[in-house]
């Protein structure tokens, strides 16, 4: 009878103590965002201390430190967005903002092996929060926020290692990342992309590595959709894909 007692008045304090009450369940992205905000301070503390072992810094350097930093403290707010579960519209809004913030510390970065670990993270996440138009932990679909036309688009080429493929109005850029780079693209519209925001969803319908959508079309990036193309083996594979609107 006592040892029950202990038990209830244990189970008592802990559900009436500060750290029970602030508990969120964890999920994919909350373990995700946690991480690329421990990395992006370990890597921002890197960058600052290379910076001050070089006695001949170039204005190139301070802003790579600089950038490093607000890549940092951006991927901390977004850690506390996730855990405070805000909606999924913050979540991707903040998450375009994350990553325009890394494309510029990339073009900045002498760093590449602790990089590439935020470039992983990045690409799991963008994942998660439901940009390719399938399930994940983000917590549901993306509401088109506009009226109007829809279209499509199908893309096909060829592919060796890893490509961004940026899609504007009625234009798609591909931008070699890694690998031989090809211009056989074909992109083949019903419609322009429109200049305001939409959730883009994708199918993959031929090719042997990941196509997934990196980033949707806001106001930050122009209203651009980014599709990544990542060819795991060796040589060149044909790729085609759709995306609609």
């Amino acid at each position: 009878m006592v040892t029950r007692s202990l038990l209830v008045a244990v189970a008592v304090l802990l559900l009436a103590s500060p750290t029970f009450g602030q508990f969120v369940p964890q999920n994919r992205l909350t373990d995700l965002a946690d991480r690329l905000s421990r990395e992006s301070r370990d890597f921002a503390d890197s960058s600052y201390s290379n910076f001050t072992g070089n006695s001949r810094a170039l204005r190139n350097d301070i802003e790579a430190v600089m950038l490093a930093h607000q890549f940092a403290g951006a991927s901390q707010i977004f850690y506390r967005m996730v855990v405070d579960r805000r909606r999924n519209q913050d979540l991707r809004d903040a998450f375009d903002m994350i990553q325009n913030l890394a494309r510029s510390v990339e073009r900045n970065n002498v760093q590449r092996t602790n990089w590439y670990n935020i470039q992983r993270l990045l690409t799991d996440m963008s994942r998660e929060l439901n940009y390719n138009g399938g399930g994940g932990g983000g917590g549901g679909q993306y509401p088109d926020s506009g009226g109007g036309r829809g279209g499509t688009m199908t893309w096909r080429g060829r592919v060796d290692d890893d490509v961004r493929i940026r899609i504007r109005g009625g234009t798609a850029d591909v931008e070699t990342i890694g690998g031989t780079p090809y211009s056989d693209s074909q992109p083949n519209f019903t419609n322009s992309l429109p200049n305001r925001r939409v959730t883009v969803r994708l199918t993959q319908k031929r090719g042997r590595g990941e196509v997934f959508i990196e980033q949707q079309p806001s106001r930050e990036n122009d209203f651009t959709t980014i599709v990544r193309i990542k060819d795991p083996k060796g040589g060149a594979s044909d790729y085609e894909f759709t995306i609609e609107w």
